[in-house]
């Protein structure tokens, strides 16, 4: 009923209790009371927590009593989560204002002030008025009206999400971002396709599936965008302080990718020191200057700078596309992997070319199983495992697999690690089943700081963090997958 709140209790953590209630002015005003009284929020949190005379303990399958301060710990993450559904709320009242409003001062404007229905000068105005009422700059203010505009008339279904709280500001905006080269008739497919999945995604994922379904929905379009954007290929210099400088390269994304791994493989026979976790880009910009140095001075030392020689083993890019597409029967967008979408013409130029890995998709894309009693993949498992997961497998990781360590989601067990038959109930074995890409920072949460993980019989796999939450993960569709 509106205006109830269920307390917590036996079958009804805290949590849960807290997203049963309509993210609006009382959500809000729950969590502020909550918040600033630690002996309330602490007794809400502990009432629905099981106890050992629930018989949390005898066979049903609940766990066992979290430590206090864990239970703790959880109910205020719970509060930030809360908090997150009233910023949404507020975001959808906030653009359903802002286009109102806009559309109302022009309108007034056009009506009172001579002249100012002639040339734009009536939205001018009232993008200039609204910029100085909300302390914005104007383009900002242009940019805020747009988005507003854009989301009340064309976005019916990212406004519910947004509404709801179930899709955050950011997570709205990007699908209007996206969406903008569209047309009209094309924005109720594209919501389909993408907003299922939406609540559950990341910022950065929610812009990998929209540009996927935009290229998808639009293949003309995305070919015509591309042989424009070619022509704006440059690279330019900006001067910074602190006696730096920055150099910006627009590239295609095929010659992107065939720099930056030119430039990885130099930098790993560069006589530097290690700059430890993160240094990848420092590493890069080291590379860039060598190549540079030696190629403008005959004199330096290129001993060095190995992957120069031409007898070096190409690059390695990975292009998918599928066989329909490949062959000219479909213009299906194929995948550029470090990149994401990229036209069927270009999918299909890079496939020609023998110095690319290509990858021809089938509408299943299911991979092989091999059992092995080995700890160390082989390099055919390692090219199955990353294939399959594309990324690193955990939540909300976007971390390209290429760069992520081959990790046992089942724990190798070196003392016995069985004999490999699916009956054997040795330790994790080392198959595609059980290896998943995981960049080092989440290897070692899941290595050494409490995070632990299940495989699932479907090849989900369930990730259980030192709070006790589960988050669930899966392969991704293939991206060339129709």
């Amino acid at each position: 009923m509106p205006g109830v709140v269920a307390l917590p209790g036996p079958g009804l953590p805290f949590a849960r209790a807290l997203e049963q209630v309509a993210a609006g002015p009382m959500l809000l005003s729950l969590v502020q009371q909550l918040s600033r009284d630690e002996g309330l929020l602490r007794s809400w949190a502990l009432a629905g927590e099981p106890t050992l005379s629930d018989g949390a303990l005898g066979g049903t399958g609940a766990t066992a009593p979290r430590p206090e301060s864990v239970v703790l710990a959880d109910a205020r993450l719970a509060l930030v989560q809360a908090c997150a559904r009233v910023e949404s709320v507020a975001a959808a009242v906030k653009a359903e204002l802002i286009a109102s409003a806009y559309g109302q001062i022009t309108t007034a404007t056009a009506k009172t002030v001579p002249g100012a229905a002639r040339g734009g000068g009536a939205k001018a105005s009232a993008r200039a008025e609204m910029a100085l009422a909300l302390r914005m700059t104007e383009r900002g203010t242009a940019a805020m009206v747009d988005g507003a505009l854009l989301l009340t008339s064309r976005h019916p279904g990212t406004r519910w999400l947004l509404t709801e709280g179930h899709l955050s500001p950011a997570h709205a905006r990007v699908v209007v971002d996206e969406a903008s080269v569209l047309a009209d008739e094309s924005i109720p497919a594209l919501e389909a396709a993408v907003l299922r999945r939406a609540p559950e995604r990341t910022v950065s994922e929610l812009r990998r599936d929209l540009r996927r379904a935009v290229a998808k929905l639009d293949p003309r379009g995305a070919a015509e965008r591309h042989a424009d954007a070619v022509q704006q290929r440059a690279v330019r210099i900006t001067s910074l302080p602190d006696g730096m400088a920055e150099i910006r390269a627009l590239l295609t994304a095929d010659e992107a990718q065939v720099v930056c791994g030119a430039l990885d493989r130099i930098a790993r026979d560069l006589p530097t020191v290690d700059r430890g976790f993160g240094a990848r880009a420092g590493s890069r910009a080291d590379a860039l200057v060598a190549v540079c140095s030696v190629l403008l001075d005959p004199t330096a030392d290129g001993d060095f700078l190995p992957a120069l020689r031409r007898t070096a083993a190409p690059v390695a890019v990975q292009v998918q596309i599928s066989a329909a597409t490949l062959l000219g029967l479909a213009e299906d967008p194929a995948h550029l992997m470090g990149h994401g979408p990229i036209p069927a013409d270009l999918g299909r130029l890079l496939a020609s070319d023998g110095t690319w890995q290509l990858a021809i998709t089938d509408p299943d894309g299911r991979l092989l199983d091999l059992h092995r009693l080995r700890y160390q993949p082989t390099a055919a498992q390692r090219a199955r495992v990353t294939a399959l997961w594309l990324h690193c497998g955990h939540p909300t990781c976007s971390v390209p697999a290429s760069r992520c360590d081959v990790d046992h989601t089942v724990p190798f067990n070196h003392e016995a690690p069985g004999t490999g038959d699916l009956d054997d109930p040795g330790g994790g074995h080392t198959t595609c089943r059980n290896l998943c890409p995981r960049c080092r920072l989440h290897h070692n949460l899941k290595t050494w700081w409490g995070w632990t993980t299940t495989p699932l019989p479907d090849g989900t796999i369930a990730h259980r963090t030192p709070l006790g939450r589960v988050y669930e993960t899966r392969p991704e569709a293939q991206p060339c997958a129709a």
